[in-house]
């Protein structure tokens, strides 16, 4: 199943999917990646691409079940043609490319015998750079797909917690629907979704505890009920103390930076645990 097609089925109320190819990393990708692997017949230097750009654009037309026209002028080179193709295609067209031409030099690689050309890794390698440098957050695998590796033990727990927000705790689900879309919808922005997944779990704890109108009251009002660990609210306190040191997150900061992604991650996925456990011992369950 192509990259499209995978996109659609996962699509859902919980769905964590990062979306988007900019124009930029088009670019990024056309130039910088795609001539090296792809290149045209009847050139006047010797030819070292391993694929051909009609044959490839021909296979790419299929895939994604486009005529030919308007993209194979008489006026163009197959090389223009494709290049025009993939800067105009839905962004999901873009990305079933990517994993195209993957697929292709797995071929190629598998072919070509007593050697080891191996373009498929030097692909993947360029590949996964120039998403990483535009902080996109796909990332092509051994296979040629582009995925979002998130541990399936975590990707549960934020299918739980979206599951469990119901209309009690309706501005918290609000919140943690911003955190995700922050995080896995491009452009990323991380300080925001930690400031939302934050807020998620203060509207969630001043819903059990409302004579708190701060996170950090609501802590100390659970200190005093044992049915909370006092480890956790200590590690809850230390997360709730780094949204409000972080810069461009709570509050307005003159040091420069941002959280890391992974910072940002973290931060996510230990305050999605804290909702589930807020939830479970603050009110039984819901």
């Amino acid at each position: 199943m192509r990259f499209s097609s995978r996109l659609a089925a996962s699509k859902g109320a919980s769905a964590v999917v990062l979306e988007d190819a900019p124009r930029a990393t088009r670019i990024g990708y056309i130039k910088g990646i795609l001539g090296e692997f792809v290149g045209t017949q009847g050139s006047y230097r010797s030819r070292s691409e391993p694929l051909d750009a009609q044959e490839t654009h021909e296979a790419f037309s299929a895939l994604v079940r486009d005529e030919a026209d308007p993209w194979d002028y008489d006026n163009q080179s197959a090389w223009a043609a494709l290049v025009a193709h993939l800067k105009e295609c839905a962004w999901p067209e873009f990305y079933d490319f990517v994993e195209l031409v993957g697929v292709l030099l797995l071929k190629k690689d598998e072919d070509i015998p007593f050697t080891d050309p191996d373009y498929f890794k030097a692909y993947q390698t360029k590949v996964n750079a120039l998403l990483q440098e535009d902080n996109i957050g796909w990332s092509l695998n051994k296979d040629a797909q582009l995925v979002r590796q998130t541990p399936k033990a975590l990707s549960k727990r934020v299918e739980l917690v979206g599951s469990s927000l119901g209309d009690r705790f309706e501005t918290a689900r609000v919140h943690y629907q911003k955190a995700l879309k922050y995080l896995y919808q491009h452009p990323l922005d991380e300080a925001n979704s930690v400031k939302e997944i934050v807020s998620a779990v203060e509207s969630v704890a001043r819903i059990l505890h409302p004579k708190a109108s701060t996170l950090g009251e609501a802590i100390k009002l659970m200190r005093k009920d044992a049915k909370y660990s006092t480890q956790l609210l200590e590690a809850l306190e230390k997360l709730y103390a780094y949204s409000n040191s972080t810069p461009l997150v709570r509050h307005g900061h003159a040091k420069a930076g941002k959280p890391l992604l992974a910072e940002a991650e973290l931060a996510l996925f230990m305050e999605v645990s804290f909702i589930r456990y807020l939830i479970e011992v603050g009110d039984g369950g819901v």
